[in-house]
């Protein structure tokens, strides 16, 4: 055999079994962080009695055990107990994130379909019956053809699950591990109290549980947005399998005229949902507005209004001197006044601009998607 072939498959298999485990291991270099570090709790003391080497290799068990071979199982031993764990944590931490799907769903109040377009939904709405389809009624063709092609096994689809891995990266691993760590906190100090570890590090319960279920919203966060952009995706991917699908040949024969009717009805739904979805009261709008990064429509000007500090009304005239064109030539004992007000406006705006850019940046990486 050939040696680099050899160490190139070892290679291969050790950097795949450390990036199935890589979440799991860091998940536990937190908690040891969290527990050990920033909370001051103790390190437990095993209770290790010394041995003698001579007094182990005259052992009657010992011999019998080297004798049959038992003493080399002993190696496996740890390898198993390792594996066994690793298989429990992971299926823990599933069934822990089925669980707070269920219980917290993502909230509806938001726009769900504010990145589908028409071009997505085109095909997937043409495979519906009812002339008078609603946008539940695609998103259930949606999943119901998504399902299908997952099925099939098509190569088509596996841009969209290496798309789905790129958005959720790790973070539902480390949702699981942070929430069974939670549990597992919870559990030792109700079901152990008098242990002398437990009773040592009372005080530390509360600090490590607030930073652990700080952890699992943060994972949830990012889980949660990643699921909400999946499915904003899903369309779209759909609509690319229904057009190399030959048991769709019949809709992409489809004549004009049904196919402008259909992007017409699209298009009245994402209008009436976007509308919705705006006049309800948040929040967010609120902060964002009170921060000036979000401006509100006047009725009685042309001007849409920001919530300005400090020098409102000098913001107000550099927008306005830059929107008079014809202002502009009429080089007045004014005009200065108004030229300063507008480096002013200018100067906002650009500031404004950078603070929406780091908001931005900081969203992707706080939910791994913009």
């Amino acid at each position: 055999m050939n040696p680099i072939s050899d160490i190139q498959a070892l290679y291969g298999s050790v950097r795949g079994t450390w990036a199935k485990s890589q979440a799991d291991l860091i998940a536990h270099v937190v908690l040891a962080l969290v527990v050990f570090w920033i909370c001051r709790a103790t390190i437990p003391q095993a209770p290790i009695s010394s041995i003698d080497p001579k007094q182990l290799a005259e052992n009657d068990w010992f011999k019998l055990a080297k004798d049959t071979g038992l003493i080399y199982l002993s190696f496996i031993v740890p390898i198993v107990l390792i594996t066994a764990y690793a298989t429990l944590l992971r299926a823990g931490g599933r069934l822990m994130v089925f669980t707070v799907m269920v219980l917290f769903p993502r909230s509806l109040r938001r726009n769900q379909s504010r990145l589908l377009t028409p071009y997505a939904a085109e095909l997937v709405a043409l495979t519906v019956i009812p002339r008078d389809f609603s946008l539940t009624d695609l998103q259930l063709k949606t999943s119901e053809l998504a399902l299908k092609y997952q099925t099939q096994g098509n190569k088509q689809w596996e841009p969209f699950q290496r798309t789905l891995n790129d958005l959720t990266k790790n973070a539902q691993i480390y949702l699981g591990d942070f929430l069974l760590f939670l549990v597992g906190w919870i559990a030792l100090f109700n079901f152990l109290p008098r242990a002398s570890w437990v009773h040592a590090n009372v005080a530390c319960f509360w600090p490590v549980l607030l930073v652990l279920s700080a952890l699992a919203w943060f994972a949830w966060f990012r889980v949660s947005n990643a699921i909400a952009y999946a499915n904003k995706l899903l369309p779209l991917y759909v609509s690319m399998m229904i057009r190399v699908d030959p048991d769709m040949k019949a809709i992409m024969e489809k004549p004009e005229e049904e196919r402008k009717r259909v992007t017409s009805r699209i298009e009245d739904l994402l209008r009436e949902e976007q509308q919705r979805t705006e006049s309800r009261p948040s929040l967010l709008g609120y902060i964002s507005f009170e921060l000036g990064l979000r401006g509100i429509a006047s009725k009685h000007s042309d001007w849409s209004g920001y919530r300005v500090f400090p020098f409102p009304s000098l913001y107000v005239e550099g927008s306005r001197f830059e929107g008079n064109i014809g202002r502009h030539a009429q080089y007045d004992r004014e005009w200065l006044t108004s030229y300063m007000a507008y480096l002013y406006y200018r100067l906002y705006e650009r500031l404004r601009s950078l603070a929406r850019s780091v908001l931005v940046l900081v969203r992707y990486i706080v939910t791994g998607a913009s």
